[in-house]
C-alpha cells in the first residue's frame, strides 16, 4: 500500500511538472515600450510612439522625424481609442510582438499613462 501511494505521489508529480514546463514554453514574452505619443491617427486608430521624443520634436511631421534617423525606438500601436490619448502623454506600452518595419506595428495588451 505505502509503496503505491509512493508511486503514486512520483507520477503525480511528473505530470504536474510537465504541464508546468509545457505551460511555461508555451507562454509568450511581453515586450514593454516607454514614450511619447507624437500623432494620434484618429482615422486608422492607431498612435504613434516615440522613445524619448524631445519636446522641440513634438510639432513637427511624423514622417520628417522617421527620416531624421535621430530616433530608433518607434511604434504605431494599432487598434486603440486614439480619443484617449493625446500629443504630448507619456506612456507604457506592453504587447506580445512586433514586426520588423520602421516604425514598428504593434497590437497592445495593456497601456498606462504615466503622465499627460
Amino acid at each position: 500500500m505505502i509503496q503505491n501511494l509512493g508511486s503514486f505521489i512520483i507520477r503525480t508529480s511528473l505530470i504536474l511538472f510537465s504541464c508546468f514546463f509545457l505551460l511555461t514554453a508555451c507562454s509568450k514574452d511581453v515586450e514593454v515600450f516607454n514614450g511619447i505619443v507624437h500623432t494620434v491617427d484618429f482615422e486608422n486608430k492607431r498612435i504613434l510612439v516615440i522613445s524619448q521624443l524631445k519636446d522641440s520634436d513634438l510639432n513637427k511631421d511624423y514622417k520628417e522625424l522617421l527620416n531624421s534617423g535621430e530616433y530608433s525606438q518607434v511604434i504605431w500601436v494599432n487598434k486603440v481609442a486614439p480619443s484617449e490619448y493625446e500629443k504630448g502623454d507619456e506612456i507604457e506600452v506592453s504587447y506580445e510582438s512586433s514586426d520588423d518595419l520602421f516604425p514598428a506595428q504593434v497590437n497592445a495588451k495593456k497601456i498606462i499613462k504615466v503622465k499627460n
